[in-house]
């Protein structure tokens, strides 16, 4: 009686299902963080600092353009700041700025917050086959 040799399984792996939704747009909100002073040193040696006032402002937005939520101004000479945003009983949009942080001297000024604008961002949009590619990629 002659053996019959057993093929090996293929082993077939579905496609990855992905649920995606429609256009979705999001509300980003522009502020600026109004002049302030920072200190700058302006000495060649740092252990003996000469620190001098330096106008400065920052900008900061509620959402970047990929939908993540931001919560710190751009970074300006060195510092950057956390910024709460809040509505008044109007309906007015308005913020609130904590000292600098990361900066190398201690510095804890604070700017007033103005609203400049929103605008509606649509979210990146992803191309169901180049994700099938990625994902196909991935598994090899």
């Amino acid at each position: 009686m002659a053996e019959q040799k057993s093929k090996p399984a293929e082993v077939k792996q579905a496609p990855i299902q992905r649920n995606y939704t429609k256009d979705m747009n999001i509300d980003s909100d522009l502020f600026k963080l109004e002049v302030s002073n920072l200190m700058k040193n302006v000495s060649y040696d740092e252990t003996r600092p000469i620190l001098v006032p330096v106008e400065h402002c920052h900008f900061f937005r509620t959402f970047d353009s990929s939908g993540k939520k931001q919560t710190t101004s751009n970074a300006v000479g060195g510092h950057y700041h956390n910024v709460t945003i809040c509505v008044d009983d109007e309906g007015n949009l308005s913020g609130k700025c904590g000292p600098a942080m990361g900066s190398k001297i201690a510095d804890d000024h604070i700017h007033n917050v103005s609203y400049i604008r929103s605008n509606e961002l649509e979210l990146r949009k992803v191309n169901p086959k180049a994700s099938q590619f990625i994902a196909n990629f991935e598994r090899v």
